[in-house]
């Protein structure tokens, strides 16, 4: 039996890698690729370098530097994940470091500001001197709760405000880590409230990197789209571990499928907006369970179904007639602009 490859282009969309990112890659012999062809140029990659893929793609979003990714591919599979704990001790050993100064500049930032909040603080500073210095801030919250409330906000204003997702990228990471590990030691009340802020702040970094709201003035290339993904896709694992309900856990499921919809990935798409109306309609939430149907639609109407546009159009004056609708109907319409069909 015939072990199938992939194009360079179908293996970037299995792994949420760009192709420039696969050749820079292959150049460092990071992850070359089985085959190329001598006269063409073509690449060709087996299956099983998928996971090493979406691996490399895992690390990047939380800024490895590609040496030390060479070494986690090195390692055997059952050191790897080891290897990961160390490096990113590594990383939060000197942001703790930087607090002690970090709790001083806050406390004179705080009054030179008069009254400004963490968040509008955090921005300022990361506007002023990078993403880090926000995210340097946001570390000095010595509040867990606190912080998770400021991280939120600061994600927000970065988006709405400033239109900077390189920021709310690296403040959602620094926060999701942050609250991730307060959660360990914590008691199982407050460990799942932590938790839960996490899951949010995962859930907005996949809306606020997803290209389908066509937001004026936000910018979304494709390590924001990666990074949206991989942000839905923990999104979902959370919203079912943590045992949220039919309508977040359709809200993950939709979120994920919006992502594959305009990453291209057709089947997946449809997959993930069958199970958010499924889990939509367990909720009585008729309006979000049309919602799902209408991009269930929209992909087939990408893939060129024939009779998907006449579905589609009928589903959208559907959401039109019932309560809340018509800014569904209008999320639909702008998707389907975006993605050109």
């Amino acid at each position: 039996m015939t072990t199938p490859t992939y194009t360079i282009g179908e293996f970037a969309r299995l792994t949420g890698l760009t192709e420039k990112a696969l050749r820079i890659y292959d150049a460092r012999g990071l992850l070359p690729p089985d085959d190329v062809d001598q006269i063409t140029g073509y690449r060709r990659y087996r299956a099983s370098q998928v996971d090493d893929g979406r691996l490399i793609a895992m690390l990047r979003a939380i800024d490895m530097p590609l040496a030390h990714i060479d070494i986690v591919l090195e390692s055997p599979l059952a050191e790897r994940s080891a290897v990961v704990g160390r490096y990113w001790y590594e990383v939060e050993r000197r942001l703790d470091d930087t607090r002690a100064t970090v709790r001083k500049l806050q406390k004179v930032s705080e009054e030179r500001e008069h009254g400004m909040s963490h968040a509008e603080t955090a921005v300022r500073s990361g506007r002023e001197l990078g993403a880090f210095a926000a995210i340097a801030f946001l570390a000095g919250i010595e509040d867990p709760t606190e912080a998770s409330n400021a991280y939120s906000e600061a994600m927000r204003t970065a988006y709405w405000t400033d239109k900077d997702i390189p920021m709310v990228t690296a403040i959602a990471y620094a926060g999701v880590s942050r609250l991730l590990a307060a959660a360990e030691p914590a008691d199982r009340e407050e460990a799942y409230q932590l938790r839960s802020s996490a899951k949010g702040l995962l859930y907005d970094l996949a809306s606020f990197t997803w290209i389908g709201w066509d937001e004026p003035g936000v910018v979304i290339g494709p390590t924001d789209a990666s990074a949206g993904l991989a942000a839905a896709q923990s999104n979902l694992g959370m919203a079912i571990e943590l045992d949220k309900g039919d309508l977040p856990v359709s809200r993950a499921y939709w979120m994920l499928g919006a992502h594959f919809l305009t990453g291209r990935q057709i089947g997946d798409a449809q997959a993930a907006f069958a199970e958010a109306a499924r889990c939509a309609e367990a909720a009585g939430a008729e309006a979000e369970a049309l919602l799902s149907r209408a991009f269930g639609i929209l992909g087939s109407l990408a893939a060129g179904e024939e009779g998907a546009a006449k579905r589609l159009d009928a589903t959208i004056a559907r959401l039109g007639s019932i309560e809340e609708g018509d800014f569904f109907a209008d999320q639909v319409t702008t998707a389907r602009s975006v993605l050109g069909v």
